[in-house]
C-alpha cells in the first residue's frame, strides 16, 4: 500500500498513452522516479525486482524508484496503457500529511473515471493549460480518485517467478496429447492437489480449465482460419478422437466445430 500525501501536489515529470499495433515487450531499465501504469486494453507483463505483474484493462500498477523492471513476456498487438512518471511531495516522509492509501497493484471498480482523469492529465501535461503546474494538480486529483475507489481494496497479488514459469510452461505444452495437471505438477515439483488449490486461489479457476481454454482458443483459430478437417483440428490440439473433440468443443463453446466454422464463413469483414 502506498500512502497518499497531500501537503503539496505530486510533481509530474512526463506521461503518455502507449498503444502498440504489434507484439511488444517493455524495455529493461532501473527507475529513477515513481511510475503509474493504467491498463486500457490487452495485458502488460512487467517484472519489478523479481515480482511478476499482469496489468489488464482497468488495472493500475505503481513502480517505485530504484526498482529494476523489464517485460517478461510479449504483449499481444493492441496492448494499450497510460503511463506517468512523477515524484512524491517533498514531505513524503511526514506521516502527518497522509490522508489515504493506494494499493500498489489493483483493479479499479470504475475505470472510466480513471481514464477520463488520465486524459485530462495528458492534456494538461502537453500544454493544454496556461498554468504551469496544472499537470501536477491533475496528477494529484488522479491519485485522490484512485485512493477513493480503492480504499477498501486489498489489491492484487504479484506473481512469483515460479508462478510465471508455471503459466508459460503450461501454455507451451497445453496442446500436447499427454498434458495433464499431474504432468504440470511433476514438472514444477508440486503435489497435484496443492498445485490445483494454489492455481484456483490465485486465478479463480482451476489449472485444468486453463489448459482447456488454451486448447479451445487454438481450435477456434484453426477452424476459422484454415481449411483443415475437423479431425485434423482435433489432432492439432492433442485430441485423437474427433467425436470426443466435437462433444468437448460444444460443451465449452455452445456450438459444434462445424457450426462454429460455418458462422465464420458467413461473416463479411469490412472497414467501413
Amino acid at each position: 500500500m502506498l500512502p497518499l500525501l497531500l501537503k503539496e501536489p505530486y510533481r509530474l515529470h512526463m506521461g503518455g498513452h502507449f498503444l502498440s499495433d504489434e507484439s511488444w515487450s517493455h524495455m529493461e531499465r532501473t527507475l529513477t522516479d515513481c511510475e503509474l501504469i493504467i491498463g486500457v486494453s490487452g495485458i502488460v507483463f512487467l517484472e519489478a525486482d523479481g515480482l511478476m505483474y499482469e496489468v489488464r484493462e482497468g488495472d493500475i500498477l505503481f513502480l517505485m524508484p530504484g526498482e529494476h523492471q523489464r517485460g517478461y513476456k510479449l504483449s499481444s498487438p493492441g496492448v494499450s496503457f497510460y503511463w506517468f512518471h512523477f515524484a512524491e511531495p517533498d514531505s513524503a516522509a511526514s506521516a502527518e500529511w497522509s490522508v489515504g492509501r493506494i494499493p500498489r497493484h489493483a483493479s479499479c471498480p470504475n475505470p472510466n473515471r480513471v481514464h477520463i482523469l488520465a486524459r485530462q492529465l495528458l492534456h494538461a501535461a502537453n500544454g493544454g493549460y496556461r498554468i504551469p503546474q496544472a499537470g501536477d494538480y491533475f496528477l494529484t486529483c488522479l491519485l485522490i480518485e484512485l485512493a477513493e475507489q480503492l480504499q477498501d481494496s486489498e489489491g492484487l497479488d504479484a506473481m512469483s517467478p515460479e508462478l510465471a514459469e508455471l503459466l508459460e510452461w503450461t501454455r507451451l505444452h497445453a496442446l500436447d496429447r499427454d498434458i495433464s495437471v499431474e504432468k504440470v505438477a511433476g514438472h514444477m515439483g508440486y503435489n497435484k492437489d496443492y498445485l490445483s488449490r494454489m492455481f484456483k486461489r490465485r486465478f479463480g479457476s482451476g489449472l485444468l480449465s486453463y489448459i482447456h481454454k488454451i486448447k479451445l482458443d487454438a481450435a477456434k483459430e484453426l477452424l476459422s482460419g484454415t481449411r483443415l478437417h475437423v479431425k485434423e483440428v482435433a489432432a492439432r490440439i492433442g485430441i485423437d478422437d474427433d467425436k470426443q473433440f466435437a462433444k468437448w468443443f460444444k460443451r465449452l463453446s455452445g456450438v459444434t466445430p462445424t457450426e462454429y466454422r460455418q458462422a465464420f464463413s458467413r461473416t463479411r469483414l469490412n472497414n467501413v
